[in-house]
């Protein structure tokens, strides 16, 4: 069942408060004892896991964080608990979450006084000392404004300090972020999110706005602001598509996610078609695809066609959860119309037949993706990837991996594929959020993707300024006969 590989862990939730459950169900414990039982119940990796050589330690962890949730009080303090126990399963798609949190942090959050005219005056005093990435910045959509200043409490490092915010939880003064001591334009970085765990992510600066891998863009606004030419690039790279004609030989696509709708790569590829048809060269960017839906890319498999693709075989776990999660799936794709009926028709019958084999890991033989012709152009296609592609977009690069006249370039993906299609698990408790993979693939015997990722065939340094660049003049340099 290949329909839906969803993204790993990095979900935006909102800062609204949900409807929560009741007093008892929220307690640390309750949570923990029914997050265990939903893992042990649905996740399709639970038996590749929790084996004979692993259960001793897995057993110890579990008793251990059980006695501490009796004395768990936080929402915050529970989350880690369930970090924990997250982790023994290293699984990009095992995902826990934590909504904005109505009980605080085990933590206090740091203070440090500002005063947004003060700031800017120390701004302009400094202006031939600064960091490149100090200043006053906020997000696209104004719900926070910061100050990244230098830290009073440590040399070298930088905090990004709250200015105002529409969550009345953080106050002005709050640490949001502190920048690790670092150079470059990626720094290392400890981020409070809205529930105000603190995470460990990557902060990526260009010029006047920075990224921060899974909570989105930042724009600054003093004493530097975004100029035009920044505006569109950032413009641009918030839409998922792309395509472009680099030079006459040279055409250039980009899909940064596959949750974009299929229809929409379809009539990208559709409206380029004469164009892909004269380029010898194609370039297809998914750097930092976090994953979505494999449908998404089947305008993208002609491209690259060679021989064919063959999908590995899977296993769902047909636990009664796991089926009506899936049954609400297919429901959710027809009424969305996610793809063609004799897709979706597929999809149904498969799910019907795993209802009929309960409680097992019940086998789904892989496909074959038949394509009618091999396209004289594209002749060769260059997929540059990286350490942020995950889940489906792993999946392409399998594909890609078959194809003759295709290489990978980059860095290699993030390595979870093993165990997907995950669903949404209930739990008495809104606060938190657990999602699990409910199947396995595979090649989880033979050769397993999780925490290795696949290789670029082509390895590209992650200092290099401009890969796009780096694949065009290395084909410059490389005889046609060389492709794989």
């Amino acid at each position: 069942m290949r329909f839906l590989l969803l993204f790993p862990g990095l979900w935006l939730w909102t800062n609204s408060l949900q409807a929560q459950g009741s007093t008892d169900s929220c307690r640390c414990t309750q949570v923990f004892n029914q997050v265990h039982q939903k893992a042990a119940a649905n996740y399709a990796g639970w038996a590749d896991k929790v084996n004979v050589n692993t259960r001793p330690a897995f057993t110890r962890l579990v008793d251990s964080l059980q006695i501490l949730a009796r004395v768990t009080t936080s929402d915050t303090g529970c989350m880690t608990l369930l970090k924990r126990y997250k982790a023994f399963f290293r699984d990009g798609h095992f995902q826990v979450s934590l909504r904005a949190s109505g009980k605080g942090t085990t933590s206090p959050v740091r203070k440090i006084p500002v005063v947004e005219a003060d700031v800017r005056q120390q701004l302009l005093k400094r202006a031939g000392h600064r960091k490149p990435i100090e200043g006053i910045w906020e997000t696209p959509d104004h719900s926070y404004t910061i100050a990244v200043v230098p830290d009073p409490q440590r040399a070298d490092a930088l905090v990004g300090v709250v200015l105002s915010a529409t969550n009345p939880a953080w106050t002005p003064g709050s640490v949001k972020m502190e920048l690790l001591p670092g150079s470059g334009n990626s720094i290392n970085t400890l981020y409070r999110n809205a529930a105000f765990e603190v995470e460990r992510v990557q902060l990526t600066q260009q010029g006047n706005f920075f990224d921060i891998s899974g909570y989105g863009t930042w724009i600054r606004t003093f004493p530097e602001t975004i100029t035009a030419a920044e505006r569109q690039a950032y413009e641009q790279a918030q839409s998922p598509l792309e395509f472009r004609q680099i030079n006459p030989g040279v055409a250039y696509l980009r899909v940064s996610n596959f949750n974009v709708p299929k229809a929409e790569v379809d009539s990208l590829v559709k409206a380029h078609q004469a164009a892909l048809a004269r380029s010898p060269l194609l370039i297809i960017d998914i750097r930092n695809n976090f994953g979505g839906s494999n449908s998404s890319f089947s305008a993208l498999l002609p491209l690259m066609n060679t021989n064919n693709f063959q999908d590995t075989h899977s296993y769902m776990r047909t636990s009664p959860d796991n089926i009506a999660a899936e049954e609400a799936m297919v429901a959710r794709a027809r009424a969305g119309k996610w793809d063609v009926d004799s897709v979706l028709n597929a999809w149904a019958r498969d799910v019907a037949r795993a209802k009929q084999h309960p409680d097992q890991l019940y086998r789904t033989e892989g496909e074959l993706i038949r394509i009618d012709s091999v396209l004289p152009y594209p002749a060769r296609v260059a997929v540059l990837i990286n350490d942020k592609c995950y889940s489906s977009a792993e999946y392409f690069a399998f594909y890609a991996k078959q194809s003759r006249k295709t290489q990978l370039f980059g860095q290699h993906t993030g390595g979870v594929m093993d165990y997907g299609n995950v669903r949404n698990q209930t739990m008495d408790c809104s606060q938190f959020i657990l999602r699990l993979p409910t199947t396995r693939s595979g090649w989880v015997d033979t050769s397993p993707v999780d925490n290795r990722g696949f290789q670029p065939d082509v390895p590209i340094s992650a200092t290099e300024p401009d890969w796009v660049a780096f694949v065009v003049n290395y084909y410059k340099q490389t005889p046609t006969s060389s492709t794989r």
